[in-house]
């Protein structure tokens, strides 16, 4: 049996970071805060909007919430049109699930940005399952996404594979007993990120994380 894959969204299936810029730089500016610079908006690509607020640009209080309030509608109109596949990508999800993998999305992306962004990047009906943070009680925590994402599918750890691009996704993957492939292509992550996390292995592009899962469609897919 075919191991199912759980797959991250921003940075491992799309590359949302435009987006996020847009989106930001107007929120930030309407508030009347200096505006990030376009290669800061990774920073948000993996962490969430009020943690990484604080910890890179030292704001807390009423105007990280003033902040968020202005980005979400804005992202959700103008923003998420800005995302584009990862080169490669979508061939790839559309190959795996006609050879038999069953996909998932493992994401703390809003779960409402999910499927619209999926459907303006191109991606087919290959996913099974959704889970998305802020839907079914599901918070912005990607241990919670995971579980949410096995829940939808009705499998247990043991079955599964989780792939991202930041340290986050392997680690919370692994404290839930599952192995993580890191995709490093969008760099949104520290380098080594992905290694010191415990990824099984990393992959520079869609071609050869094909080859990776191809390879090591394991030991693990016969639990």
């Amino acid at each position: 049996m075919y191991p199912v894959l759980l797959l991250d969204m921003d940075g491992t299936l799309v590359d949302s970071a435009e987006g996020v810029y847009q989106s930001m730089r107007y929120a930030m500016e309407a508030e009347g805060v200096p505006p990030i610079k376009r290669e800061q908006a990774r920073y948000f690509l993996g962490e969430t909007l009020e943690s990484v607020l604080k910890r890179k640009f030292g704001m807390e209080g009423p105007v990280v919430q003033r902040i968020r309030e202005r980005f979400l509608p804005h992202y959700q109109e103008t923003g998420l049109f800005a995302t584009t596949p990862v080169p490669g990508m979508v061939e790839l999800t559309r190959s795996l699930h006609a050879k038999g993998y069953r996909l998932g999305i493992a994401s703390c992306k809003p779960w409402i940005y999910c499927g619209p962004t999926l459907q303006h990047c191109g991606f087919s009906d290959c996913f099974e399952a959704i889970a998305g943070s802020w839907h079914n009680g599901v918070p912005e925590e990607k241990t919670a996404v995971i579980r949410e994402a096995l829940r939808l599918l009705d499998v247990p750890a043991g079955q599964a594979v989780m792939i991202g691009d930041r340290g986050v996704d392997i680690s919370c993957a692994a404290s839930l007993g599952i192995p993580g492939i890191g995709l490093s292509y969008c760099g949104y992550g520290e380098p080594g990120e992905l290694e010191q996390a415990g990824a099984v292995a990393v992959a520079p592009t869609a071609e050869a994380l094909g080859r990776i899962i191809e390879e090591q469609a394991w030991a693990h897919s016969d639990k």
